[in-house]
């Protein structure tokens, strides 16, 4: 039976070539834009190499200081030095590490050359601890991470990328080395492979311990935090909110706030900068519903578009429909044929939506990702199962958004009324 609705639906797209080649074509658009939010999505919030737990990341990246009795405030991005004081000896987490935000602007970047040589690059460093090595999973090409003790004694130790390594050691193994970074003479222990931008605080192009330079403990910084176990969030909060208390008590009549710590997803919304604990579940809310609006009207458009195709189509097989009425078929299964032919057409859009997103996703990659011009997109991470998953669904939501109101009215007409409208087309 399916092979017959198979065939059917096939002749269909065959007699009316043109209005099938609309309707794809309609569809593919439809579902390329929705694919292309998705992979947006999955690009930034799946785990993958090196930024592999970012499912189980939490992160605390702003504060603000009240003065109760002047009313004084102080707010922004969490300098290390208030990290250092409250947050790096938490005991609920399985791990604490931090790092910079890596901002390609004068004020950030830094000169880096080989040691004794004229050639320089200026780059933006990122600074961190020991752990960052433990959170993020680079792809080591020689050497190894900067350790503990070197944190720990503020050794002017670097790790440096693979790409950055050639141009200041080309031919050579860059490990071992010696390089200035602005003008601080730095050893290399490690090399590391390129990281594209969109893993955006694991991508730089040197790593160093904060502690190595005094003007570095100055920075602000992003903290991260993973948990042994999910269960284990309510004891952090609680333990976060005893770290204010005694800073509190400490620093009187100042107060500390610090954002609760919130997953990877949310931390790419940017939702910073709101000013208590109330006001971020309501600025999720509503950037959720911003995106649910956008994926509604980019599903509901489309589909009301074809509804007109998929109407041409009925009015010509409502002869058909009433024949088989006659013979005692159910309205349940002409409803069934029709949306599956239909979903002939929904398929072969899906896969040329699908084929279209991939080079969609890389032009737009700037306004998407906030890749530069030049950057790249890891492709297996667009290349996954939700992602396809999600094609899937989109056809049978387009399919039965725009032939189920067609499919159900040609069920529920009487046969007298199916022949008539018939012969009256005739």
């Amino acid at each position: 039976m399916y092979k017959i609705y198979f065939k059917q639906a096939w002749q269909m797209l065959m007699q009316n070539r043109f209005i099938s080649i609309i309707a794809i074509l309609g569809t593919a658009l439809a579902i390329m834009m929705i694919l292309v939010i998705v992979m947006a999505d999955t690009v930034q919030n799946a785990d993958a190499a090196p930024e592999s737990n970012r499912s189980r990341t939490l992160y605390i990246e702003f504060f603000i200081k009240r003065d109760s009795t002047r009313g004084a405030i102080s707010a922004g991005p969490l300098p290390y030095k208030l990290v250092q004081e409250c947050l790096l000896d938490l005991k609920t987490p399985e791990l604490i590490t931090f790092v910079n935000e890596a901002r390609h602007d004068l004020r950030n970047y830094l000169n880096i050359n080989r040691q004794g040589a004229d050639n320089s690059f200026d780059i933006v460093p990122r600074m961190t601890n020991d752990a960052y090595w433990k959170l993020m999973n680079f792809s080591f090409v020689s050497g190894r991470p900067f350790s503990r003790e070197e944190h720990d004694a503020g050794q002017q130790v670097a790790v440096i990328s693979q790409s950055l390594a050639t141009n200041l050691f080309p031919g050579e193994d860059a490990t071992g080395k010696t390089v200035d970074l602005k003008f601080v003479p730095f050893r290399i222990v490690g090399v590391v492979k390129d990281v594209s931008p969109v893993f955006k605080e694991a991508a730089g192009d040197v790593w160093v311990p904060i502690t190595a330079q005094k003007e570095y403990m100055e920075k602000y910084v992003a903290v991260m935090l993973r948990l042994r176990d999910k269960n284990d969030y309510p004891a952090l909060v609680r333990e976060i909110d005893e770290v204010k208390r005694k800073f509190d008590l400490a620093n009187k009549p100042w107060t500390l706030f610090l954002n609760a710590p919130y997953s990877h997803r949310t931390y790419t919304m940017h939702v910073g900068g709101y000013s208590n604990e109330k006001e971020l579940p309501q600025i999720i809310r509503t950037k959720y519903r911003k995106s649910a609006m956008i994926l509604l009207i980019l599903l509901l458009v489309p589909a009301v578009n074809l509804t007109g195709f998929s109407l041409s189509r009925m009015r010509k097989r409502m002869s058909e429909i009433g024949i088989r009425k006659a013979f005692g078929a159910k309205r349940h299964v002409i409803l069934f044929q029709v949306l599956y032919e239909n979903m002939l057409t929904s398929l072969i859009g899906g896969v040329l939506g699908l084929i279209l997103s991939f080079p969609m996703v890389f032009w737009l990659r700037h306004w998407l990702l906030g890749i530069p011009p030049g950057g790249e997109i890891p492709a297996g991470i667009m290349l996954s199962l939700p992602v396809f998953l999600m094609t899937f669904l989109v056809c049978i939501l387009l399919n039965l958004l725009s032939a189920g109101i067609p499919a159900y009215r040609a069920a529920k007409m009487s046969i007298v009324d199916s022949l008539y409208q018939n012969d009256q087309r005739s």
